[in-house]
């Protein structure tokens, strides 16, 4: 029950106990009932039950390297029944690499060099990876006049006085780019091997496919695997196609999976999950989700960040082309695509690679790794019984104290019942309080 609701109720019963005492008794009793009753149902065990508890618990998390920057969102995890959690760079590692470039009516090298062009300022992941690439392969990149992202669609930009767009299929084809049925076929085809595709779109007209793979994280999948051991749901919201995102969470046992979501398609699925009656955490690595933690009844997000190895700095430039391209050959060696257009990347040469953005925190919780999830779960239901405790402390309290009051009405009361015995009363039992969370400490693990 809200606090407030009790300080009203505390207001209203002192005034009718104290009307009733003052003309039936005399002032001096009245004003002690009245002061006392006051003080002793006073909420103020309900107000410490959960404070001092949460404080605790922070300090315990705090230890484990789990940063909580709003506290209430320890009360709410408790009643979390969903959680929601996105693709990239997350249930997959995050190490994209091209794996197959499909051009019309232009070469590979140009496809990829005017793909890069679109994508020199995009911030989504994917687009990064098609910068990085072009410009290790000294590939031309052309300035844009303009550039507009639309996050997780794609991105369209004026360059060489052309309209590029590259993008998810579905979204090109709503700019009105014709993608012909021989690319919807090799989409389909690439898809089914859980690679993520992208169009590229000049004026009218679809110019090639860029298909992208990364591999599963296994961190991600053992964390899924315990959340359902723990009956929770768990839900997928991504901005891949649908054939893609499928292909890929059906190693996770996914209860749900929504696809084609921009940010703030999550942040309205997340608000549907919550209509719908469900408790959600949105558990992320990407600030991109930020309008989806924004409406989460708890947002978490993961600190530990899935690097490509195209930026790894303790590689020399060499030992990266080298590696990307082992890895781009053992990928191609398990898939084909049976098109004479389908060709594999070309081996990347050594160049400067931009910096990553440093990440910016918009979350409840940020925690190391996926593990501590359960970390925060176990301290938190600690907590909860802590929390139980005390407000039963907190009526045991009043269930003591009130009638000590109400003895001051009888003729002949055995002694009389001052506000300053209240006040003692009352920090006896905020004293049990502070004891009883201080227990908390025990749940550190």
């Amino acid at each position: 029950m809200k606090i407030k609701l009790f300080l009203f109720i505390d207001f209203i019963t002192t005034i009718i106990i104290t009307s009733y005492v003052y003309f039936t008794n005399e002032v001096d009793v009245a004003i002690n009932t009245g002061l006392s009753l006051f003080i002793v149902f006073s909420p103020l065990g309900l107000l410490f039950a959960s404070p001092v508890v949460l404080q605790m618990a922070r300090r315990v998390l705090d230890k484990e390297g789990i940063k909580i920057n709003r506290l209430k969102a320890l009360g709410n995890f408790s009643e979390v029944d969903t959680v929601a959690v996105p693709l990239n760079r997350f249930l997959t590692d995050g190490d994209y690499f091209v794996t197959d470039l499909v051009p019309v009516g232009l070469s590979q090298q140009a496809l990829l060099g005017m793909a890069a062009t679109a994508e020199q300022k995009a911030e989504h992941s994917l687009g990064r990876v098609i910068y990085k690439t072009a410009a290790g392969r000294g590939l031309k990149i052309s300035n844009i006049a303009s550039s507009k992202e639309v996050p997780g669609k794609g991105v369209e930009v004026v360059a060489n006085g052309s309209t590029m767009r590259v993008g998810e299929p579905a979204w090109v084809e709503s700019q009105g780019v014709a993608v012909g049925s021989s690319l919807l076929t090799k989409i389909d085809k690439l898809c089914v091997y859980g690679k993520t595709v992208l169009v590229l779109g000049i004026g009218r007209m679809a110019r090639g496919i860029i298909a992208l793979k990364d591999d599963v994280n296994f961190d991600a999948k053992e964390f899924l695997m315990l959340l359902k051991r723990n009956q929770f749901i768990t839900v997928l919201m991504t901005a891949a196609g649908k054939k893609t995102a499928k292909s890929l969470a059906k190693n996770f046992n996914l209860d749900a999976v929504k696809t084609n979501l921009s940010p703030a398609e999550k942040a309205r699925e997340v608000q549907i999950l919550r209509a719908q009656g469900h408790s959600v955490a949105f558990v992320t690595n990407e600030t991109a989700d930020a309008p989806a933690l924004a409406v989460a009844d708890v947002s978490i997000f993961l600190q530990q960040q899935n690097i490509s190895p195209l930026i790894t700095e303790d590689e020399s430039l060499d030992a990266r082309a080298e590696k990307n391209l082992a890895e781009l050959k053992a990928e191609l060696a398990k898939t084909s695509i049976d098109d004479d257009d389908a060709q594999p990347a070309e081996e990347p040469s050594p160049t400067e690679i931009a910096e990553e953005k440093p990440v910016e925190v918009l979350a409840d919780i940020e925690i190391p790794t996926l593990k501590k999830f359960f970390v925060i779960r176990d301290t938190v239901t600690r907590a909860a019984e802590l929390i139980k405790t005390n407000r039963y402390i907190t009526y045991l309290s009043w269930i003591f104290l009130i009638p000590l009051c109400l003895a001051n009405i009888l003729p002949n009361p055995p002694f009389k019942f001052e506000p300053l015995m209240a006040l003692c009363g009352v920090a006896v039992c905020l004293l049990l309080i502070t004891l009883n969370s201080m227990r908390m400490r025990k749940a550190e693990t």
